[in-house]
């Protein structure tokens, strides 16, 4: 849309009015535009090319009614809401509720125009590398083969730049309810973008839902896991929402509360910081439920040497983590530490 620029370019020029152009893709330009709105420009035209968006704003309060009016001679006009594509809705609404800003209804009339007839799981594919140029449609083609070919109940939803969100029918996993199940799905989704996009990625997955509306809930909570992820367990690329509670429950905190738990965690636990080693190990048992012999093995070390460990750690702390009671201790030393 070369033509637009160039009227962008003249009408500021020659008013004087705030007026943009811009050109970007298309699963950039929902994020956009709501940025944009945010700032108190008005998007008073779009046009799709292809892979392209073109889009004119301008600074509303500065342009008389007459100076827009003439607007229409130069853009086509910004399509009415209705003609806006159901799953472009969809991802403003839920983008709007990933930045927690100037929060979006749900679209009007979503359960009647996006009709289930099946539960539906939740994916959420998460760039981790802020130098990506993973183009997120470049990755339909990938899912719609891994999912056993094309099928049009399979959802894609860009979120931004960060998020991409997967909706995939309870019957092209294999009817499958089972959480564990899902797990396996994700961490097959992980691997196959690893290695075929060689993409840094995180996937989470959320319990199956039954009705387009339920997705706010469930992305609120693929949100905080990630955050909870990120904030306490990098490492970990693969993971359900209903996994990490105490991890979840940390992020959700009020920073002062946080901060109150720390100081009172310090004052009841006399104690050098603790070294990386003995983080390493507490995090690997608290992984493997407290149980000795599986920590051992993911540590790669003898038992003896495992028990040696946390008997220091006894000593240095008053607490043995292999006591229950004192392992929920530890574990908030390590969440808030």
């Amino acid at each position: 849309m070369e033509q637009w620029m160039n009227h962008t370019d003249r009408i500021r020029r020659e008013t004087d009015l705030p007026i943009v152009y811009m050109k970007t893709s298309q699963t950039e330009a929902e994020q956009i535009v709501l940025e944009q709105e945010q700032k108190g420009w008005e998007l008073v035209a779009r046009a799709e090319d292809n892979e392209m968006v073109s889009l004119v704003f301008i600074e509303s309060a500065s342009w008389h009614p007459s100076a827009r009016a003439l607007l229409a001679l130069f853009f086509s006009p910004k399509p009415p809401k209705s003609e806006v594509p159901l799953t472009s809705q969809v991802s403003a609404w839920l983008l709007s509720i990933s930045t927690g800003s100037h929060l979006l209804p749900p679209p009007s009339r979503l359960e009647q125009l996006w009709a289930w007839r099946e539960k539906r799981a939740v994916f959420l594919i998460e760039r981790c590398r802020p130098d990506s140029k993973l183009e997120w449609s470049s990755l339909q083609p990938l899912l719609h083969d891994f999912f056993k070919g094309e099928n049009p109940s399979l959802t894609f939803i860009p979120l931004g730049s960060l998020y991409y969100l997967l909706l995939v029918p309870l019957s092209m996993l294999g009817n499958q309810c089972d959480p564990e199940e899902h797990l396996e799905w994700a961490s097959g989704l992980h691997d196959l973008i690893a290695t075929e996009r060689m993409e840094h990625v995180r996937l989470t997955v959320a319990l199956p839902i039954s009705t387009p509306l339920s997705l706010e809930k469930s992305f609120r909570q693929l949100l905080t896991l990630s955050q909870a992820l990120t904030q306490f367990c990098p490492r970990v690329m693969v993971a359900g929402s209903w996994q990490y509670p105490l991890e979840q429950w940390a992020i959700s905190l009020p920073a002062d509360t946080a901060r109150q738990i720390a100081k009172s965690l310090q004052a009841s636990i006399t104690a050098s910081a603790l070294n990386e080693e003995q983080i390493e190990t507490l995090e690997t048992l608290f992984r493997c439920q407290l149980n000795i012999s599986d920590t051992a093995r993911q540590l790669f070390l003898h038992r003896n040497t495992l028990l040696y460990r946390l008997d220091k750690l006894t000593e240095q702390t008053g607490l043995d983590p292999r006591q229950f009671s004192h392992a929920v201790l530890l574990k908030q030393l390590l969440l808030f530490r």
